[in-house]
């Protein structure tokens, strides 16, 4: 997996091979500040999983000065240098949308579609959304605490708990709407008698309607209930 500040090391290359700021020209072209809209790629992506290019476009604009229109985002994106930097991100251009490497699977991706269908987008603001660019970002919750807690009492040093909640969320967020194989994979993992194991099933389901999913377009399912 690649870290921010990998990821930020490969912008910075595009940066250097293009033309960087966005700006105007004396014929008022806009010039596309590419860094930027690479950002904007990956963090929209890890935060949906598939999400059209016309999306990205439309929350990069929202949320910058300077608009940039579609057309211009289009051709930067038929260039295989951008492609080769997305896809060291995980990410893939495909047709008119950008597809997370975890649902390229054509029955993942048709299955991701149905799931998010007419649910709206969660958009969070600049710095938060930018924070989405490392694909391990997770948004901690006192659900999560709650877990890691339960955890440190029943396992104390043999386990690295932050990793094993960290994981948990990932699978969650990827997961299509498939709970029941997460809670089973996650608590199968534990080794622990039925009893303590059971334990474990309320908090996880609590973690899992507090997490960002992939099928809630980025909203965790408590957020949509709320609609």
């Amino acid at each position: 997996m690649f870290s921010g500040r990998t990821i930020g090391n490969s912008f910075d290359t595009i940066q250097k091979e293009y033309i960087g700021n966005v700006s105007r020209s004396a014929k008022g072209v806009c010039i596309l500040n590419k860094e930027m809209v690479m950002k904007y790629i990956v963090a929209c992506t890890n935060l949906y999983g598939i999400v059209p290019i016309e999306k990205v476009v439309e929350i990069y604009n929202d949320q910058n000065e300077e608009k940039i229109p579609l057309d211009e985002v289009e051709r930067f994106l038929q260039t295989k240098r951008v492609k080769d930097k997305l896809e060291e991100s995980f990410v893939y251009i495909q047709s008119n949308e950008f597809v997370a490497e975890a649902t390229s699977e054509e029955a993942e991706k048709d299955n991701l579609r149905q799931n998010a269908a007419r649910k709206p987008y969660y958009i969070p603001g600049r710095e938060e959304l930018l924070c989405f660019i490392d694909e391990e970002y997770v948004q901690e919750t006192p659900e999560q605490l709650l877990v890691k807690n339960m955890l440190e009492e029943d396992f104390s040093d043999q386990l690295d708990v932050d990793a094993e909640v960290s994981e948990l969320v990932y699978n969650l967020q990827v997961s299509g709407g498939d709970f029941m194989m997460e809670l089973s994979s996650f608590i199968s993992r534990l080794v622990l008698p039925i009893k303590e194991s059971e334990r474990y099933i309320p908090a996880i389901v609590a973690v899992a309607d507090t997490t960002r999913l992939w099928e809630n377009r980025g909203h965790t399912t408590k957020e949509l209930q709320q609609y």
